[in-house]
């Protein structure tokens, strides 16, 4: 059995010619390295070498609370639903959790502040840390997932006003350094029933332009883009074909309501 060792990750990530000081937002499996040594304290350590002090480390740490029918969401204490090393990062010294009770990112590093603080009622609309990503050209990074697992596509969807999803407000009971806050306004834009999401033909479109850049790690290949890249083709591909980012087999009823 071949065993991953924190170099491993390390010299992956160089490959991808990542460097010392960036922002990187990154979706991830551990499952999908194969055997790691340390398990997902090894993945965070040689992400956070590689990105050094200077650099910022950003992962989602989604509950899905409202969308569970959950009551309460306590900000240092809910767990992210994204895996083991997202949770690994929430807990991680020094990390900060954005407040949204659906959609929350933990960051660690110099960008923390900006990307979890900054005022924002949606989960990834144009006010969101997603858009601050974009903002300060920080970089996606897919650990063993694929263009599926990408939430910042979801932004494009919002910036669009796509016909499929809509604004919707929910009301949320949160605890934020230990102080509980009743009916908090949640946004989110809501995908409409019969909707399902396809992000690999943006994905293939990323590709094909030379945007992506990637590695295998033990078992699991790494796709490294430019946030700014993808928001950027992803918004031209949808104001041509406002569907884009619908499920194929989907977009003859959404044409039909448009009609």
């Amino acid at each position: 059995m071949e065993y991953i060792t924190k170099d491993d990750i390390v010299n992956g990530l160089r490959a991808l010619n990542l460097s010392s000081g960036i922002t990187l937002m990154v979706h991830s499996s551990l499952s999908s390295f194969g055997w790691v040594d340390g398990g997902a304290k090894t993945v965070v350590k040689g992400l956070l070498k590689v990105l050094g002090e200077s650099g910022t480390l950003v992962v989602p740490t989604f509950s899905y609370y409202l969308r569970k029918g959950e009551r309460l969401w306590d900000r240092e204490n809910t767990p992210s639903r994204m895996g083991i090393i997202s949770e690994t990062v929430r807990t991680w010294p020094g990390s900060i959790r954005s407040d949204h009770a659906s959609h929350p990112l933990s960051a660690i590093g110099p960008n923390a502040e900006l990307i979890c603080r900054r005022p924002h009622k949606t989960g990834f609309g144009p006010d969101s840390p997603f858009k601050t990503l974009v903002d300060i050209d920080a970089y996606i990074l897919l650990m063993g997932v694929t263009y599926r697992n990408c939430t910042l596509f979801h932004l494009i969807e919002a910036e669009a006003h796509v016909p499929y999803r809509f604004l919707e407000e929910r009301k949320a009971t949160v605890i934020i350094d230990g102080i509980r806050y009743d009916n908090v306004s949640a946004w989110e834009y809501t995908l409409m029933h019969g909707a399902a999401n396809d992000f690999m033909r943006l994905g293939r479109i990323l590709e094909e332009r030379d945007l992506v850049e990637s590695v295998t790690i033990g078992q699991s290949t790494q796709l490294l883009f430019r946030a700014r890249d993808g928001y950027n083709v992803g918004l031209e591909m949808v104001k041509k074909d406002p569907l884009f980012l619908l499920r194929e087999d989907l977009k003859g009823k959404w044409n039909r309501k448009a009609d």
